[in-house]
């Protein structure tokens, strides 16, 4: 019994050193490390499936009260049995695997140790299947103390593998036969195989714990790296976007191990750094309200050269920089916001807005007070609008109304019949959410700038409709026109400049490159119109995978 556990020992130990070469190689690890919660679980129950098989081949053949070791198993004789390590591959499957891996690489390394025969066959068929059922049964167990990083999963995998094996045994006790046969089996390898592969299992998990903390030291080491990387990167991003991918796409190409870098806005390339090959990795660029505004692509001279915790460092890598991005440019639009802000505050506060307001409010006290005290109310709805929506990032279409209603009002009061106004607003669009300042002072350059000299009465269009998820809003005139290029006067150059300030925030937010469309004819009158996109879908965001 002694010689046969050294034996026994020796070919668990071929198993566990054979694991350890594979655990070298990354291809081989990513086989051994599905783990129950993987992509590809058949790779990893066919690889241990073949471990249990190989566990079987290696084995002794036991026969006539006694065993002969011999370097490979082809095919045994009715009355022999073989002393074999089928058990370890089967109960590390179940282990890391769950139930229902544990139970299909036992179903298959039974399949194959029936054709191989012998007076044990049926028993050795059905033991492995309930093997991998108990090793599932215990994985959840197991993993609670792996994340520990205890000893105690490594008594855990020694216990499971004893309860095994005596399961085994008890098998060949209560199926094979004749049953002498069978006692006298069970009573010369039940000692040595049950203690060598429960030996077998524990030292796997041993190997498994090593390979983890390895996993662990490199994602630590590459969470630095990434760090590192967007320490880099982050005053890159206050350049203009053309120039600040440029210098990003070359801080990765030379922080990484990439061999090239390059920034993709559609089917546009922005910025590309060293050289390209098949085998690449894209790292999205995404704005705060998760629109994508192009990618960086990482060229790799192998596939190989992407391990898992590369992969994962990486989309951190993306994550971090659309932070990056998405911090800066809120930095810019609250700039832009405070800029609208002022420059609104600036045309409606100055004192011919206000000396305007107070004589139409001061004429109407004698002869129409009811509109005096109305004017008066709207003032103060049109100031205290303007306070609140200056905090904010964003409000509803319906709030924007309510600045722009309340500004007529008051403008309306003291032009009369010399302004018209003519609104079609689709309901279905007004809780949809936009910058603030954004309508109301299109219909303010509208009205001072566009229906000014033009000799006739000014009319306004407010049209916003929703058509297929996404929202037009529209604001036109039959002023005398402005121009869109050249040089600009005075009142021209400040329309321009909010015209400049809308298009920048709407922009940001819904990431269009040319957000206003603007349409002006001399003598005919404005046109601007923006649209506001559909909202997009909850996603998850993830690197694409190499191709």
């Amino acid at each position: 019994m002694f010689h046969l556990l050294v034996d026994m020992l020796e070919r668990v130990g071929f198993l566990i050193a054979l694991a350890f070469v594979f655990s070298r190689s990354r291809w081989m690890r990513g086989y051994m490390s599905y783990g129950g919660d993987g992509t590809y679980p058949w790779r990893f129950v066919l690889f241990f499936s073949l471990y249990a098989m190989l566990g079987t081949y290696s084995g002794v053949t036991v026969t006539d009260y006694s065993y002969r070791p011999a370097p490979w198993i082809g095919e045994i004789s009715p009355a022999s049995a073989i002393a074999n390590s089928r058990s370890v591959g089967v109960v590390i499957a179940g282990l890391l695997g769950g139930p229902w891996i544990g139970l299909l690489v036992g179903g298959l390394a039974g399949l194959h140790r029936y054709s191989l025969g012998g007076f044990v066959a049926v028993a050795c068929m059905i033991a492995p299947l309930l093997q991998g059922l108990l090793g599932g049964l215990c994985r959840r167990p197991l993993r609670k103390r792996l994340r520990r990083a205890s000893s105690s999963a490594i008594r855990l995998a020694f216990l499971t593998g004893l309860l095994a094996e005596l399961l085994q045994m008890g098998l060949i006790l209560l199926i094979a036969r004749p049953w002498h046969d069978a006692l006298t089996l069970v009573s010369l390898i039940g000692g040595p195989q049950t203690l060598a592969n429960s030996i077998g299992v524990a030292l796997f998990f041993v190997l498994y714990q090593t390979i983890e903390s390895e996993e662990d030291r490199i994602g630590t080491e590459h969470a630095r790296k990434a760090l590192h990387i967007a320490d880099l990167t982050m005053p890159l991003w206050r350049l203009p976007f053309d120039r600040a991918v440029e210098e990003v796409a070359r801080t990765l190409n030379e922080e990484t191990k990439a061999v090239g870098a390059s920034f993709l806005k559609g089917s546009s390339e922005l910025a590309h750094q060293g050289r390209k090959t098949a085998y690449f990795i894209d790292l999205p660029l995404e704005t705060q309200n998760r629109t994508t505004l192009g990618a960086f692509r990482l060229f790799y001279e192998r596939v190989r050269e992407l391990s898992p915790s590369r992969r994962l460092m990486l989309r951190t890598l993306a994550g971090l920089m659309s932070q990056q991005y998405a911090f800066v440019e809120a930095e810019r639009q609250a700039q832009l916001l405070a800029d609208a802000e002022i420059r609104s505050l600036q045309a409606q506060m100055n004192p011919h807005f206000l000396f305007n307001v107070l004589n139409t409010v001061k004429s109407f006290i004698r002869t129409k007070p009811d509109e005096a005290r109305t004017l008066v109310t709207q003032l103060s709805r049109f100031l205290r609008t303007n306070m609140k929506n200056s905090s904010r990032t964003l409000i509803t279409i319906r709030e924007e109304l309510e600045l722009v209603t309340s500004y007529l009002s008051l403008t309306q009061a003291r032009l009369g019949d010399q302004l018209q106004l003519v609104t079609e607003i689709d309901e279905r669009a007004v809780e949809r959410l936009l910058p603030p300042f954004t309508i109301q002072p299109l219909v303010e350059n509208a009205i001072l700038h566009g229906t000014r000299n033009s000799g006739r009465p000014g009319l306004i269009r407010i049209r916003i409709r929703e058509q297929g998820g996404e929202v037009e809003v529209s604001v036109e005139d039959n002023g005398s026109g402005m121009p869109l290029h050249g040089e600009r006067s005075g009142g021209e150059e400040h329309a321009g400049m909010a015209l400049d300030n809308i298009a920048q925030r709407l922009g940001y937010h819904y990431g269009t490159e040319e957000p206003l469309e603007i349409r002006s004819e001399p003598g005919r009158g404005t046109l601007v119109r923006f649209r506001i996109p559909a909202p997009p879908e909850p996603s998850k965001p993830a690197a694409r995978r190499l191709g």
